[in-house]
């Protein structure tokens, strides 16, 4: 590289400048290790999150549809603002990477399944209810980088979910372990992993059926009621 070249003299700018100036460059991986604190993390675009009414897999490829519309013309993998998707040991949580700032907490127990979207690859998603809302579910919506990526952040948390399990029956945890795809199935394009308590209550799902009977024709899954003592996956950072 001649030692003219602007890109050159950045570079040897860079060397010489304080360590304080340098690390100015280099904050993405100290971020991302804050954020995690050891626990699993991805890096996703998050998309949102769509109100349905039903466990219904066409209402989530409704929802899909809608919040990928909402991001055209700009394709989601252009946009610039990152998020992490970080797996803690009772709940999900996604952070915006720049300032940390928390965007959305969910609890195992909440969520009904997770899934990748085989319509749309890159597309994760999972679906829980929502807060102070017994007859609320929200779908939210993540983007990721590869249909790699959303295979493996569906697999984590279904090794989750496996954990919990087995914590909940006071199981040896070396039994926790699920190998990738078990327990997974495909319906209407999507890759459903269900919450895999053995007693999973099928408490809400009534109450969907008794107050919106017209809408929960064809549900064929009930929401999980993980216990407060949701077990831990450990994992290496992904990035």
């Amino acid at each position: 590289m001649s030692q003219s070249n602007p890109s050159f003299q950045l570079l040897q700018a860079l060397r010489k400048s304080p360590a304080v100036f340098r690390r100015r460059f280099h904050l993405q991986p100290n971020r991302i290790a804050t954020l995690s604190h050891g626990d699993p993390l991805y890096k996703v675009l998050y998309l949102g999150t769509e109100k349905i009414y039903s466990l219904d897999l066409e209402q989530a490829q409704g929802a899909i549809g809608l919040l990928l519309q909402q991001w055209a013309p700009e394709a989601p993998e252009k946009r610039c603002k990152e998020h992490a998707l970080v797996l803690r040991r009772r709940y999900i949580e996604v952070k915006e990477i720049a300032t940390g700032r928390q965007l959305a907490k969910t609890y195992l127990r909440d969520i009904a399944f997770c899934a990748a979207d085989t319509k749309h690859p890159n597309v994760f998603l999972y679906i829980c209810k929502q807060q102070g809302q017994q007859l609320q579910l929200q779908c939210r919506v993540f983007w990721c980088t590869s249909a790699e990526r959303a295979k493996d952040i569906t697999a984590c948390l279904a090794r989750s979910f496996q954990t919990a399990l087995s914590d909940w029956h006071g199981q040896d945890s070396e039994t926790n372990h699920m190998e990738e795809g078990e327990g997974s199935s495909e319906v209407d394009g999507l890759s459903v992993i269900t919450s895999l308590h053995p007693n999973t209550s099928s408490a809400l799902s009534g109450d969907l059926r008794t107050d919106r009977s017209q809408e929960e024709e064809g549900c064929g899954y009930s929401v999980s009621s993980q216990s407060d003592e949701e077990g831990e996956d450990r994992q290496h950072h992904h990035q």
